[in-house]
């Protein structure tokens, strides 16, 4: 069923895109083996008659997390089975979980040197190297949180905006990464902390660990003092004690088990925080693929990117199931601290609007506008929030099940035509 899904997607992705083929776009600046080529829509049928001359191709992906059954993992490695399947069997995309072969802050070495082929990058973990990367995700903090339109959202406007800044791309093709996909949020970024935090007093002294740069502006305006535990130390570092709250992806604290000891979530709702997102990037071995199979790890990102909108809004769906099993809640700040975060904020974008990386204004406005746009679009396509977050279990009309996306796809497709399909190589 997933296969037919996929290439009906595909079919009506062709009459929409038979103009892009002639388009400049980031994967047409790439060099690549040659051989044949297919227009955007092909089937699976088309995709493994294309490669029944091509040699067999062997790649290492890094994906994201620890555990193969997390959620940005299972987005990850349902990307590579699909490009597995498409082409017959003649890639074949060896999986591995985040550090097993590269370190989070190594991935850029490892894809140049060959280790790596394909890996999920926290550019984030490398300010100075990825200065630009990091100012758009600062900018984000203009996106309001909530449930459902702003999880679709942010990864729309990440991939809208970054595609459409040469200073971003920039900061991975410098590096030799190639981009398929430039800012990947994995959900929007929630506080979990062991003790409830009902005031401003409450979050004074508090120790947050925080995974971007601008999560300390933040976390000083809350009255915290910023932490970097490594993720695997997380949940003993909560259970003890040592660190009071964390902010990350709802994605990442379920899949690191950490409500079950930190199960008190809060979310601003006109404020935001700002999110760490990874990448999608392949290294040096991109030049010596076959067009062919360039094309088609870019043909079956509706998949990837489906499957990044179900780790964000599931997450936010199953964060507040776990929280409140653990005697926890999933609530909005109090106002005296969203305020506070508001304040932070202003803050965080007059730092991009300074910024020397990029034309901080231009960014700021970029985002702005994409947060508009994408949001009119999630609303035009008929998603609506009936509810608020304590009770968006009643209300959330998609399926829990990885498998059965339906819900999400067409916001998915429509990011695809949009902003991935420019990009395809040609």
């Amino acid at each position: 069923m997933r296969n037919k899904k996929i290439a009906g997607s595909m079919a009506t992705l062709a009459i929409l895109a038979l103009g892009l083929t002639a388009c400049g776009g980031v994967g047409d600046q790439a060099d690549n083996a040659g051989g044949p080529s297919l227009e955007p829509g092909a089937t699976k049928e088309e995709y493994i008659a294309a490669f029944e001359d091509v040699e067999p191709i062997e790649l290492n992906f890094q994906y994201a997390g620890l555990n193969a059954q997390g959620f940005s993992a299972r987005r990850d490695i349902e990307w590579a089975e699909t490009v597995e399947e498409w082409s017959g069997g003649k890639i074949t995309i060896n999986t591995h979980p985040t550090g097993a072969i590269a370190s989070p802050t190594e991935v850029p070495d490892a894809l140049v040197d060959g280790r790596l082929d394909l890996a999920n990058y926290f550019g984030t973990y490398q300010p100075q190297e990825m200065s630009a990367l990091v100012d758009m995700t600062k900018s984000l903090v203009q996106l309001p949180s909530s449930p459902l339109i702003a999880e679709l959202a942010s990864q729309a406007v990440l991939a809208d905006v970054g595609f459409a800044t040469p200073e971003v791309i920039a900061n991975y093709e410098d590096r030799g990464m190639h981009v398929l996909h430039p800012a990947v949020p994995s959900g929007n970024t929630i506080a979990i902390c062991r003790d409830d935090k009902d005031s401003p007093a409450e979050w004074q002294g508090s120790q947050i660990r925080g995974n971007a740069q601008a999560h300390e502006t933040q976390v000083q305006a809350l009255g915290g003092t910023l932490t970097s535990i490594e993720l695997a130390e997380g949940y003993e570092a909560l259970e003890r004690g040592v660190m009071d709250c964390s902010l990350n992806s709802t994605a990442t604290a379920i899949n690191v088990g950490w409500l079950e000891v930190a199960p008190y979530i809060k979310l601003p709702q006109e404020a935001s925080f700002a999110p760490g997102p990874g990448s999608m990037v392949a290294g040096s071995s991109w030049e010596t693929l076959p067009l062919v199979a360039q094309q088609l790890m870019f043909d079956v990102m509706p998949v990837y990117i489906s499957g990044e909108h179900y780790n964000a809004v599931t997450s936010v769906l199953m964060a507040s199931e776990t929280a409140t099993e653990n005697g926890g809640s999933m609530e909005y700040l109090d106002e005296e601290s969203e305020r506070a975060l508001a304040q932070a904020n202003e803050k965080i974008l007059q730092q991009v609007e300074e910024s020397s990386n990029v034309d901080g204004a231009a960014m700021n406005q970029n985002v702005a506008d994409a947060i508009e746009k994408w949001t009119a679009i999630a609303e035009e396509l008929g998603y609506s929030e009936t509810g608020d977050v304590p009770n968006f279990t009643e209300w959330y009309e998609g399926s829990d099940d990885f498998g059965n996306r339906e819900y999400l796809q067409p916001f998915a497709d429509r990011l695809y035509e949009e902003v991935f399909l420019p990009q395809r190589p040609s």
